[in-house]
């Protein structure tokens, strides 16, 4: 049986800190792209048309935004739990979202109220 060929990568220390070295290329390896952030630190959040009538555009989620976001995901994910709980003793919910999903009017509404949330955090960032 023949040894495994040495590997492309290893880790050294240097400075205190571990580092990834290409060893092909005796360099530090390309480190996989960040979250993107603004120089202060805080996250950037890149809207898409798909749910916002004024994207693509690119909005700085600060400490107020990030809280206000938080408590909005910790709502939804509830109203998910009461749905599925629901669906499974009236299965015919299931066929809610679908149904709606094709409605325009529907979805215009929910891109209006979409992109008035996304206002008022690009001002709340401002």
């Amino acid at each position: 049986m023949t040894d495994a060929p040495p590997g492309r990568y290893k880790v050294v220390e240097r400075g205190r800190r571990l580092v990834v070295i290409d060893t092909q290329t005796g360099r530090p390896a390309a480190a996989r792209r960040a979250p993107v952030d603004d120089r202060s630190g805080n996250a950037v959040l890149t809207t898409s048309r798909l749910y916002d009538l004024k994207g693509p555009r690119r909005i700085v989620i600060g400490e107020a935004v990030s809280n206000r976001l938080s408590r909005a995901i910790g709502g939804w994910a509830i109203a998910a739990i009461v749905f599925t709980i629901l669906s499974i003793f009236f299965p015919l919910l299931l066929l809610l979202p679908v149904v709606l999903l094709f409605q325009p009017k529907v979805r215009a509404a929910f891109r209006n109220w979409a992109t008035a949330r996304l206002d008022e955090a690009d001002q709340a960032a401002s």
